[in-house]
């Protein structure tokens, strides 16, 4: 009899697949599996197991070899040929149990979250219990309802067809520590030799190029000239209705803009000619359905969340069942997943309070096609009572159900018309739009007027005189914005367009940048920190900090998920490049200013035990100057590296705000804020309140 292994990625995937698999089912969650017989989906023993996300990692410099523990400019750079792995601290019960799983197994199913990192998971977990040639079936679903899982293990994929999906991240994997392991302590042991120790000042292969855009933002803001250019208008009235005519050129002078009136002689008021008439019916179909992107810079520019947030939110919704995988990059959903979305469109319209008159059940290809690994956000068959959701998650959760309920909705449709006078080289035009049909835009709650709708134009025809008064109107370019969490990591993002990252890594680069204390959230727009700027000045001439190089290595990454790529080369490109920049070997001077500032920011204080000695940051925590103080804040605390802000309010004496992403000795994840008891860190939780948060 066969005795299957399935993967599962988290303990609630696992049962959730278990549910789907129907048959028998004997409880073994004490022992890390759960045992299904007499599934009708797979033929034989099944024994369900999970990991906890990542069970294995890479081990750090002084697995390799004591001596490394040290940081040591002597010893850079480390470019081990082989690699060694090690189970992560606190999941080493659940890795045996895992492991013993396997054994029992003849055929194992990688079943995984659907993407890279999730096939990355379950590789080195085979590679490191050398189970790997048991491998035969990879199960790759975009909803964990019962039914999605079913179909899938009634249409479970060949291992190979998802592979290149492992080769990808795991080479990402080892590029990532190459770069982040040596470069971190050659920066450091460069800003120690400055003057500034102390400090980890980490560098990573997408993070340190995402912050060197970040402090050249403020530095276009700070040095920023405005630049003075002039417009022109003609104003007129027809039948009692005002209209203006506008020319769209910029003149770059006043000297330019008098020249043109001169020209053309534009007096006070000129008699123009009508040149022409163009009346047009236009038709706009929805907006496209959402990816993590977009949904990402949605919900920034309505209520102000982080990239981060918006993940979890999205991932709390899919977990629960509500909606599709979410670190999708895709627009478009299959004929067959549309078919199930107009089946349950009476329920979805229910939920949003709205009705469509006449539905457009007909597929269109600008929602539905192919798509590489996952579709497009949507909502499944499981409706939720929106008042037992968060606040965060209903907002969510409604913005991804309206848009896909807009695809079945009316065209929305306007007659634009565009009446032009030309004078000279320029053309002046006015442009009047009347709705015909606000189809989608009613549920989008698009009830503002676009530009130029609801203004409809006076007849006008072609050769008719006009009397316009003219006007020029002075203007100034404005200074760039400072990047948002949607400018930045959102859809049509600056980390989108220079390939920085991907849809599912953007929002956890961004979150290393501020637990890291290089940038800061300041009202809506992201702001280097000092630290930020101390990083600058050491990379700012290295290849390191170019988004350009970084854009590269994500092209070639890519080309190795296609089976284009040869993971090798890309290892040796990256060991060639941590070689030659560690090679130089070049001092590097920080200006004495920057090093105070820096050297300020480093400082916590006075001692809220002793009162006699300062808190000062250390390589893992941070301690009190006065020998006989035992004072000390640790860095990390249940895995999770306490971002600058937390440390200044515990040793301020208050309690930190909630922080995310700390990690319970079964590895399960979880948020708490932090304060001190005793000169001691320990957890503060919220009261528990109605519903999921």
């Amino acid at each position: 009899m066969t005795t299957y292994a399935v993967l599962a990625e988290k303990p609630d995937m696992a049962r959730k697949l278990v549910t789907g698999l129907g048959g028998k089912k004997t409880a073994h969650n004490q022992e890390g599996y759960i045992e299904v017989q007499e599934s009708p989906y797979l033929t034989g023993r099944i024994l369900v197991t999970w990991a906890i996300g990542h069970l294995i990692e890479m081990a750090p410099f002084d697995e390799y070899d004591s001596k490394l523990k040290k940081w040591d400019m002597a010893t850079l750079p480390f470019l081990p040929t082989k690699y060694k792995m090690q189970v992560r601290s606190g999941v080493g019960k659940q890795y045996q149990n895992v492991k013993r799983v396997f054994r029992e197994a003849n055929q194992i199913i990688i079943a995984t979250d659907p993407d890279r990192e999730g096939e990355n998971i379950a590789y080195l977990i085979l590679d490191q219990t050398g189970d790997r040639d048991k491998v035969t079936k990879r199960l790759w679903v975009n909803s964990l309802l019962p039914k999605a899982v079913q179909d899938g293990f009634r249409h479970l994929r060949d291992a190979g067809e998802t592979y290149n999906y492992y080769k990808e991240s795991h080479s990402r994997q080892i590029g990532d520590w190459l770069v982040g392991m040596n470069m971190s302590r050659y920066y450091t042991l460069r800003a120690e030799e400055a003057g500034l120790s102390g400090t980890v000042y980490s560098a990573g292969r997408v993070q340190t190029p995402v912050m060197v855009l970040i402090v050249k933002n403020r530095l276009a803001r700070e040095h920023f000239v405005p630049v003075p250019f002039w417009t022109i208008t003609g104003k007129t009235e027809k039948n009692g209705e005002p209209v203006v005519f506008r020319c769209p050129t910029h003149f770059e002078s006043r000297e330019a803009v008098d020249a043109f009136i001169a020209k053309n002689q534009l007096i006070s008021l000129y008699v123009g000619t009508i040149s022409a008439v163009q009346k047009e019916h236009k038709i706009k179909q929805s907006p496209k359905l959402l990816n993590l992107a977009a949904v990402t810079s949605m919900a920034n520019a309505q209520w102000g969340y982080t990239g981060d947030e918006v993940l979890k939110i999205v991932q709390a919704l899919y977990d629960a069942d509500y909606v599709t995988y979410p670190r999708t990059e895709e627009e478009v959903i299959s004929v067959e997943e549309f078919d199930g979305l107009t089946k349950h469109l009476a329920d979805y319209q229910a939920l949003l309070g709205t009705a469509i008159a006449t539905p457009q059940t007909t597929p269109r290809k600008r929602y539905v096609g192919d798509y590489k690994a996952h579709p497009a956000l949507m909502p499944t068959a499981k409706l939720p009572d929106l008042g037992t959701l968060s606040e965060n998650e209903a907002n969510i959760y409604r913005t991804i159900l309206r848009q896909v309920v807009m695809m079945f909705a009316a065209d929305y449709e306007y007659d634009q018309t565009t009446v032009t006078i030309a004078i000279g080289d320029q053309k002046l035009a006015a442009m009047g739009r009347v709705v015909t049909e606000p189809g989608w835009r009613v549920l989008a709650g698009q009830t503002e007027p676009e530009s130029g709708e609801g203004t409809a134009l006076p007849e006008f025809t072609e050769g008719e005189r006009v009397p316009l008064t003219i006007e020029t109107t002075r203007g100034e370019t404005k200074p760039p914005k400072p990047y948002t969490p949607g400018t930045l990591g959102g859809k049509g993002s600056v980390m989108e367009k220079l390939n920085l990252g991907t849809a599912a890594t953007r929002a956890a680069i961004i979150k290393t940048l501020v637990d890291r204390d290089y940038i800061k959230l300041i009202k809506k727009g992201y702001e280097p920190t000092e630290k930020a700027e101390v990083m600058y000045a050491l990379v700012q001439h290295s290849l390191l900090g170019s988004p350009e190089m970084t854009a590269k290595w994500e092209d070639f990454l890519a080309g190795i998920e296609r089976g284009e790529k040869d993971p090798a080369v890309f290892i040796a490109g990256i060991r060639q490049f941590v070689s030659q920049e560690i090679g130089k070997a070049q001092t590097i001077t920080l200006p004495e200013k920057l090093v105070k500032q820096a050297a300020a920011q480093d400082s916590f204080g006075e001692c809220p035990k002793c009162h006699q000695g300062q808190i000062t940051k250390g390589k893992k925590g941070y301690y009190c100057t006065n020998k006989d103080c035992d004072f000390i804040v640790w860095r990390e605390m249940a895995h999770k590296v306490l971002p600058i802000a937390a440390i200044r309010k515990l040793i301020a004496g208050q309690i930190t705000d909630k922080i995310s992403g700390f990690k319970s000795k079964s590895g399960k994840s979880f948020s708490a804020r932090v304060k001190l008891a005793d000169y001691k860190t320990t957890f503060v939780f919220d009261k528990a309140k109605k519903g999921r948060n």
